[in-house]
């Protein structure tokens, strides 16, 4: 597709897979945990230390209470600004599964940057983490500052979010002018450094010495802040699908971009040998195929039932949820047969999914929004953006790269940057991390997966295990098969590493 507006589907948010299984029940996302680094806390003497000027914050218990059926709920205060730690607080929401005989809690973050732990926990955790560890580990689900029910940054309504994915989007001046209008408070402060310091304060408060976590995503990202922070209060941490520290944003988007590409063929590859596949004649002629349905919907777009335009970007949207998930790819063909005869609604059913919209026209939570609030706090301005990232995007991804583009420049965001694009430090002794890659991510490549073990690693890779899963889709844990689950749960539960190089 030639360029010649600014694409409204930028970047890709790197969605877990889970939530993308689980949307059929309502939109939640993934998440697991770790435990302590004894096979039972009794066996672990450590006590973590409080950090100056917290104490009041340190000092709090969670107070559980009944919430949602069978589920416990609460809220911990956290400092609004660390700088000023006397000053404003902030709740974080959190939500609990209890376990039938605990060892301890298993901190679970879902992704995003904005997605919602208590939703996952509660609409996806039966689905998402074995019986096994939900037996041994209370399942807490957290909303990250920003996100949620946690201090949420909430600036764009439901038809201007509806509106953004039709080609109508915001520049970042004008979206940073309408989040300041109600989160001026809040903006500075949604960074990842300052969710990792909450992490902390998470940690205590439901009773724990050491940080039992696991992260999808972008929660890898997190629990390596939370690691370069808090370093001794480390104990078992799972980092499914990593990011890369050192990527800056434009690196991130290329990288994506170029394996989304790698994605759509492999599914128009296998497209091709099903009965009435729509995008037929092998890999290439295919995705011309692909490229001609996206400039007819982009110059006639169809409507749907309840009268919603599906143009080429929606279209763009169902096709990357089947590339988080391989689970899609038969609905993404009956889709597009629907689609050949004129009816989107399929597609554009699909399409919600990726974005959050429900039945009903609302977006089940404010995670477009905390995505940019986060980002542009957590990245430097990019070295490649606008007309220049465009080009070299649909350089690497002839298909999707033009719908991936465009200027991913924060200078108009009200808050000023905070981030850098340093390495992960090295794991302390005394903590242990499984780093999970897929051979076929498109949205968190393996190669990051790769590096971020490295560099967890340091000089004595002993307690820093990297876990090779081949096969498709975003993440591995609780998407792909029992040999993850298995090196998953006996590392949480009984500290029992996979061998290295270890693949499933």
């Amino acid at each position: 597709m030639s360029t010649g507006s600014t694409s409204t589907l930028r970047p890709v948010r790197r969605l877990p897979q889970q939530l993308l299984r689980a949307v059929a029940v309502t939109l939640a996302v993934l998440m697991t945990a770790s435990c302590a680094t004894g096979d039972t806390a009794a066996e672990d003497t450590y006590s973590a230390p409080v950090p100056d000027a917290l104490e009041r914050y340190y000092e709090q218990s969670a107070q559980w209470e009944p919430c949602d059926g069978d589920f416990e709920c609460a809220t911990v205060d956290v400092p609004l600004d660390y700088g000023n730690p006397d000053g404003a607080s902030i709740g974080i929401a959190m939500i609990r599964q209890k376990a039938i005989m605990p060892r301890g809690s298993l901190l679970v973050n879902p992704g995003g940057p904005g997605a919602s732990g208590v939703g996952l926990v509660k609409n996806a955790g039966s689905a998402t983490f074995s019986p096994t560890l939900r037996e041994k580990f209370h399942l807490v689900g957290f909303d990250p500052r920003g996100v949620g029910d946690s201090a949420p940054v909430e600036c764009r309504s439901d038809d201007q979010l509806d509106a953004s994915r039709v080609g109508e989007a915001m520049d970042i001046d004008d979206l940073g002018a309408l989040c300041a209008r109600d989160n001026a408070r809040v903006l500075p402060h949604v960074d990842t450094d300052s969710a990792a310091r909450d992490l902390d304060i998470l940690r205590s408060a439901v009773g724990d010495e050491r940080l039992n976590y696991l992260g999808f995503s972008y929660g890898t990202k997190l629990g390596a802040a939370y690691s370069d922070l808090f370093g001794g209060n480390v104990g078992r941490m799972v980092l499914d699908g990593a990011m890369n520290p050192v990527l800056g944003i434009d690196q991130v988007t290329t990288g994506q971009a170029q394996r989304f590409e790698q994605s759509l063929r492999e599914w128009v590859s296998w497209c091709d040998g099903v009965r009435g596949c729509p995008v037929d004649g092998g890999v290439e002629e295919g995705l011309a195929e692909l490229e001609d349905l996206f400039d007819r919907l982009a110059d006639a777009p169809l409507t749907t039932a309840d009268g919603r335009e599906f143009n080429d970007q929606e279209l763009v949207n169902a096709l990357l949820l089947a590339m988080y998930d391989d689970g899609w790819w038969d609905s993404l063909v009956a889709g597009m047969m629907d689609l050949e005869e004129g009816d989107p609604a399929a597609l554009m059913s699909m399409a919600d999914a990726r974005s959050g919209r429900l039945p009903d026209g609302t977006y089940a939570d404010n995670s477009w929004d905390a995505f940019t609030a986060v980002n542009c706090l957590d990245y430097p301005e990019p070295a490649v953006s606008g007309a220049a990232l465009d080009r070299k995007l649909e350089d690497i991804s002839p298909t999707l790269g033009w719908y991936l583009g465009g200027d991913l420049s924060c200078a108009g965001w009200p808050a000023e940057s905070t981030g850098d694009l340093e390495p992960a430090q090295p794991l302390e002794e005394s903590a242990e991390a499984l780093v999970i890659g897929t051979t076929g991510d498109p949205a968190t490549p393996y190669e990051w997966s790769q590096a971020l073990a490295d560099q967890l690693a340091g000089e004595d890779p002993s307690n820093v295990h990297l876990l090779t899963y081949e096969g498709l889709g975003h993440t591995a844990y609780g998407r792909s098969n029992d040999c993850v689950t298995r090196a998953v749960d006996e590392f949480l539960i009984d500290g029992e590493a996979p061998e290295p190089g270890k693949t499933c």
